[in-house]
């Protein structure tokens, strides 16, 4: 018998630390510059990070990743309120 597809994501240890909304530091990540963004989707290993332009993060950059771009938990730091 077929598993149902289950759209949400497993939690662990990592994951469980972030959720959507969140505001992130984005260090160590290829292709794009410590920067700052939020989190606008959880997979399980690693989120899709939405950013602005400002500071590292040109308009360039921005339309080559579209302003978004999957980031492995390893490179996020939450930021205290």
């Amino acid at each position: 018998m077929a598993q149902p597809n289950s759209t949400v994501p497993v939690e662990n240890e990592q994951s469980r630390r972030f959720t959507a909304g969140d505001t992130v530091n984005v260090t160590k990540e290829t292709g794009i510059p410590d920067c700052t963004g939020v989190i606008s989707k959880k997979y399980v290993n690693s989120a899709l990070v939405k950013f602005e332009v400002g500071g590292e993060m040109t308009q360039k950059i921005m339309e080559e990743i579209n302003g978004r771009y999957v980031v492995s938990y390893r490179n996020l730091k939450k930021q205290e309120a």
